[in-house]
C-alpha cells in the first residue's frame, strides 16, 4: 500500500537566502506558538524573530487563504495559460532556452523590473521585463508550510514521483513557484550577471554570490514537466504576443487587440508608422513616375513589332486605373493619421465629460 509524505522544497534548509521562521496562523487566523516561546513576536528587526507573515510583505499574514491569494496576484499568468497551446505559433518551446543578464545586454536590451508576473521574460524592442524575486520563495519554512504537497512513495521507472495536491482548502500551484525560481537560475548564471540583477533592483542587494550560487544551483537541472505550463517556453516578444491575443481572443485579456498595450502615447503609434509610410509613398512614386514615362514615349520609337494603337489604349487605361487607386489610398492613409489620433482625443474627451460627477455621487451614496 502506497504512503505519502510531505515534498520538500526544492533547496535545502542551509541554503535558503531568507532565514527568518514562520509562525503559521491556526484556522481562526490566530498564531499558533510551538516551543519554549509562549508570546507572539514584538516588532523586533532581529532576523532570528518569529514572523506570523509573509517574509517581505509585512501586510499579507500567513493563512493559507492570504497567501495562496498573494501567491496568484504575484506569479499567476492566467492569459498566457489560455494562450498556452497557440504559444507555438509565436515562441519556442523550451524552457530552458533563455538568455543571461549579460546576454540580454549584449542584445542592447535595458532590464527593466516590473511587478507584473504576466511581464516576466516578455521582451520589446531595446527593454526586457523581469518580474524581482519575492524574499517569500528564498525562505524554507515558507515553501514546506504555504506550498505544501504531497508526493507518493512508489516511483516511476525514472525515479520520479507522483505529485498531488493536498486536497483541504485553496492551495497555490507549487510548480509556478518552481519555473519562476528556475527562470532565475538561467537568468543569474554568472557573476556579472548577479551584479546586473542586484543594479536593476531584481531582489536584495544584501545577497552575496557565493550564497546565491548555493541556493540556485538546486533549480539548474529542473526539467520542463516539473515547471507550470507558462515555464515550457522562454523569453516571449511582446510583439508576437499582441498577434496571439488578436488571433485567439483569449478571455483572459483586457483588450482584444493587445497582450500589453506598448505605448501610452498616440504620437508614439504615428511616430512609427512614419517610416514605413514612407518608404511605401517613395516605392509608389518610383512606380508611377516610370508608368507616366512609359506613357509619354512614342510606340513608334519603341521597335516593338507587335505593339498597336490599341495596346497603348489598353495599357494608358490600366495605368490610370491604377493612379487614381493610388491617390484613394494615400489620401485614406493621411485621413486616419489625423482621424485616428484626434478621435482618441475626442473619446477621452467625451469619457471624462460623463464621468465628471461619479466620485461625488458614489461619496453621497457612501455618507448616506
Amino acid at each position: 500500500m502506497a504512503d505519502s509524505r510531505p515534498l520538500l522544497p526544492p533547496f535545502s534548509d542551509l541554503s535558503a537566502l531568507c532565514k527568518q521562521r514562520l509562525i503559521p496562523l491556526q484556522s481562526h487566523g490566530q498564531p499558533s506558538f510551538r516551543g519554549k516561546s509562549q508570546s507572539p513576536p514584538d516588532n523586533s528587526p532581529d532576523p532570528d524573530q518569529p514572523i506570523t507573515y509573509v517574509p517581505g510583505e509585512p501586510s499579507t499574514s500567513l493563512s493559507q487563504t492570504a497567501v495562496c491569494d498573494f501567491l496568484t496576484s504575484e506569479l499567476s499568468t492566467p492569459l498566457l495559460d489560455e494562450l498556452y497551446d497557440g504559444l507555438w505559433l509565436v515562441a519556442r518551446k523550451c524552457g530552458k532556452s533563455i538568455d543571461s543578464l549579460h546576454r540580454q545586454k549584449v542584445k542592447a536590451r535595458e532590464i527593466v523590473a516590473n511587478e507584473d508576473a504576466r511581464m516576466h521574460l516578455v521582451w520589446h524592442y531595446n527593454k526586457i521585463y523581469v518580474k524581482p524575486l519575492p524574499l517569500c520563495l528564498l525562505n524554507y519554512d515558507f515553501w514546506t508550510t504555504c506550498l505544501p504537497l504531497q508526493v507518493d512513495s512508489i516511483s516511476s521507472e525514472k525515479g520520479t514521483f507522483a505529485i498531488r495536491p493536498v486536497p483541504p482548502s485553496p492551495v497555490f500551484d507549487r510548480a509556478v513557484a518552481v519555473g519562476f525560481i528556475r527562470s532565475y537560475a538561467l537568468l543569474v548564471r554568472h557573476h556579472v550577471d548577479f551584479i546586473l540583477a542586484r543594479e536593476s533592483h531584481l531582489f536584495p542587494t544584501e545577497l552575496d554570490w557565493v550564497k546565491w550560487s548555493e541556493f540556485i544551483a538546486h533549480f539548474r537541472n529542473i526539467e520542463d514537466e516539473d515547471v507550470a505550463k507558462r515555464y515550457h517556453y522562454r523569453q516571449l516578444r511582446l510583439s508576437r504576443l499582441n498577434w496571439a491575443v488578436r488571433l485567439f481572443r483569449p478571455s483572459s485579456a483586457t483588450t482584444w487587440w493587445f497582450y500589453e498595450i506598448p505605448h501610452w502615447s498616440t504620437a508614439m503609434y504615428v511616430e512609427r508608422a512614419v517610416a514605413p509610410l514612407l518608404f511605401g509613398f517613395a516605392s509608389l512614386s518610383l512606380v508611377l513616375s516610370s508608368m507616366q514615362i512609359l506613357r509619354s514615349v512614342p510606340h513608334q520609337e519603341l521597335g516593338f513589332k507587335h505593339l498597336d494603337a490599341s495596346s497603348l489604349v489598353d495599357m494608358r487605361r490600366a495605368f490610370w486605373v491604377f493612379s487614381a487607386m493610388i491617390l484613394l489610398f494615400s489620401g485614406l492613409v493621411w485621413a486616419l493619421l489625423v482621424v485616428i489620433p484626434f478621435s482618441g482625443l475626442i473619446w477621452q474627451l467625451a469619457w471624462g465629460f460623463r464621468n465628471r460627477r461619479i466620485p461625488k455621487a458614489k461619496a453621497l451614496g457612501q455618507s448616506g
